[in-house]
């Protein structure tokens, strides 16, 4: 969108300077009067036209509340396998 209204801005600059390029945009139904944007642009005149104003997002300040600390207490077996079952019977 910038590289768009720079390029607006020069172009409109460039027919302003050059009154030949400007009839050229017109064609043949050029007029002495006319009120184009080449125009008004070169005379400086502004439109009582508001620009588009984005609105600044609304921001919520929270503060994060940390979770408390949980240790977990690892202990080894007691066995190498653990007696879930009898010995075999046979």
């Amino acid at each position: 969108m910038a590289g768009g209204t720079a390029t607006l801005i020069l172009l409109l600059t460039a027919l302003v300077a050059s009154p030949p390029l400007h009839k050229h945009v017109h064609g043949e139904t050029a007029v002495a009067d006319d009120s184009c944007a080449v125009v008004l642009f070169g005379q400086g005149v502004s439109l009582a036209v508001d620009s588009a104003a984005v609105p600044a997002p609304i921001t919520v300040w929270a503060e994060e509340v940390a979770a408390p600390i949980v240790e977990v207490f690892v202990v080894t077996p007691r066995y190498l396998r653990q007696p879930e079952r009898g010995p075999p019977l046979g």
